[in-house]
C-alpha cells in the first residue's frame, strides 16, 4: 500500500452535496485554500460531492456508468474522470501539472476529489497522491487527454523515476466523441463550447477562464497568496462534472436514447466504422425522423442497401435522398446529387437493365456538375469525365439494334 493509499479505503459518510474538511497545520503559511485538507507537507486535498441526478450547474448530474454503450469501444465498468490544470498549455519538460481532478461514482453521489501541488518540490509526492486516488483497473476519461493529460502525468512520473499503476488502462478520449459529433455544428469543439451549446452547462462568475490559469498560479508561487486560486479550484471541478455529463450524452446519443437527428446521424456512422451495421441502420433510421438529418441519413441508408445488394431498397432510398437534397436547393446541393444520379444510373444500367433511365439519370449528374461549378464548388473533373463516357455507352448501347 503507498503512502497515501490509506486516504481511499473509507469514504466518508455522503451526506451533503459538498463535504468540507478543515484544514491540518501542515503546508506552512498558505491560507485562502478552498477548503480542505492537508495531506503532506506540499499536497493539498479538496473533496466535493455532487448528487446523481440533475445537471452539473445545480450541483447535480445524471449517472454516467448507467447504460454505458462506450463499453463496446473499449471502456470498463468503473470510470475515473481526470482532468488537469498547468503551468503551461505547450507541454515540454518545462510544463508540469499543479492541479488534478479525478471524479468517480461514489454511491448516489458523483465524488471530486481535487490534489493541489504546493511547490514543484513536492511534485514526487503529489504524483503519489494522484495515483493513489485513480482506482485500479478503472478506464480513464478526459477531453483531450490522450494528447495532453495523461502524456503530460507520463513525462512527470519519467521525471521523479515513478511508474504509474494506471499506465495501461483503457482510456476514453471524449474530444474524439465531440468532434465525430459536433464537427460542423459547433464554431469550436473545445470543452467549453460543447458545454454552452449542448449540455447546456453556464459557469458561475468565480470561474476563470483557462488560458489564465498558469499565471495565476505562477502569481501564487510568487507572493504566497492563494485566494485567487479558488476560481481553478471551480474551473477544475466543473470540467470534471461535465466530463460526466458528456460521457453520458456521448453514451446515451451511441445507443440511440438522447439526442437529435445530426448526433444519432453521427451516432450511426460511428457505429459503422466499427463494422456494426445493424446499430448504424437503427440510428440512420431515428435520424429520418428530423428534417435537418433527413437528407443524410436517407444517402446512408442507401449506400448500406447497396452493400447489402438490396438493389431496389437502394433505389427507393437514392431516390428519398435525391428528393430531401433537391428540396434544400439543387444549386446548394449540386456535389450530392450528382454522387445520387450517377448511384441511380449504375443500377438501372447494370442491376435493372433500363438503359433509357440510366441515361436520363446520367443527363441530370451532368447538370448538377454544371450547376456546382456555377456555384463555385469544386468538382471531381475525372468523375465527370467518366459520367460523359457512360453517357457515350448508354447513347451507343439505347441506339444498336435489338
Amino acid at each position: 500500500m503507498g503512502k497515501f493509499d490509506v486516504l481511499f479505503q473509507n469514504d466518508p459518510a455522503l451526506a451533503g452535496v459538498k463535504t468540507e474538511r478543515a484544514a491540518s497545520r501542515r503546508g506552512g503559511a498558505v491560507s485562502g485554500l478552498p477548503a480542505g485538507t492537508w495531506i503532506s507537507d506540499g499536497v493539498y486535498r479538496v473533496e466535493t460531492l455532487r448528487e446523481i441526478g440533475g445537471v452539473p450547474e445545480n450541483g447535480g448530474l445524471a449517472n454516467p456508468e448507467e447504460y454505458n454503450a462506450l463499453r463496446e469501444m473499449g471502456a470498463g465498468e468503473r470510470l475515473s474522470f481526470l482532468d488537469l490544470e498547468t503551468t503551461g498549455l505547450s507541454g515540454g519538460t518545462g510544463t508540469y501539472a499543479f492541479l488534478c481532478g479525478l471524479g468517480a461514482v461514489c454511491g448516489k453521489y458523483f465524488k471530486v476529489v481535487q490534489f493541489f501541488l504546493k511547490n514543484p518540490a513536492h511534485e514526487a509526492e503529489w504524483l503519489e497522491a494522484v495515483d493513489a486516488g485513480i482506482p485500479k483497473n478503472a478506464t480513464l476519461v478526459t477531453y483531450n487527454g490522450k494528447t495532453f493529460d495523461v502524456p503530460m502525468l507520463r513525462t512527470r512520473h519519467v521525471l521523479s523515476r515513478m511508474c504509474p499503476h494506471w499506465e495501461s488502462s483503457p482510456h476514453v478520449d471524449l474530444l474524439y466523441f465531440s468532434r465525430r459529433f459536433y464537427r460542423g455544428h459547433l464554431e469550436s469543439c473545445s470543452l467549453g463550447s460543447v458545454e454552452t451549446n449542448v449540455l447546456g452547462v453556464r459557469r458561475a462568475n468565480r470561474d476563470v477562464p483557462g488560458a489564465l490559469i498558469p499565471e495565476i498560479y505562477a502569481r501564487y508561487l510568487r507572493t504566497g497568496a492563494a485566494a485567487s486560486l479558488r476560481g481553478v479550484f471551480y474551473h477544475n471541478e466543473l470540467d470534471i462534472a461535465s466530463l460526466a455529463s458528456l460521457y453520458r450524452r456521448v453514451s446515451d446519443a451511441l445507443a440511440g436514447r438522447a439526442g437529435r437527428g445530426r448526433e444519432f446521424l453521427r451516432a450511426g456512422d460511428i457505429w459503422n466504422d466499427m463494422g456494426k451495421t445493424e446499430a448504424a441502420s437503427r440510428l440512420w433510421k431515428m435520424a429520418l425522423d428530423e428534417s435537418e438529418s433527413r437528407a443524410e441519413a436517407s444517402l446512408r441508408m442507401a449506400f448500406a442497401a447497396k452493400r447489402g445488394m438490396e438493389h431496389e431498397n437502394a433505389r427507393i432510398r437514392f431516390t428519398e435522398a435525391f428528393r430531401e437534397f433537391s428540396s434544400r436547393g439543387a444549386s446548394r446541393h449540386a456535389a450530392e446529387l450528382f454522387v445520387i444520379l450517377e448511384e441511380l444510373a449504375k443500377l438501372e444500367e447494370h442491376r435493372f437493365m433500363r438503359p433509357e433511365r440510366a441515361l436520363a439519370h446520367v443527363t441530370a449528374a451532368l447538370d448538377a456538375m454544371r450547376r456546382a461549378r456555377r456555384y463555385g464548388e469544386a468538382t471531381d473533373t475525372a468523375r465527370a469525365k467518366a459520367m460523359e463516357h457512360r453517357r457515350e455507352r448508354l447513347l451507343k448501347k439505347i441506339r444498336a439494334p435489338v
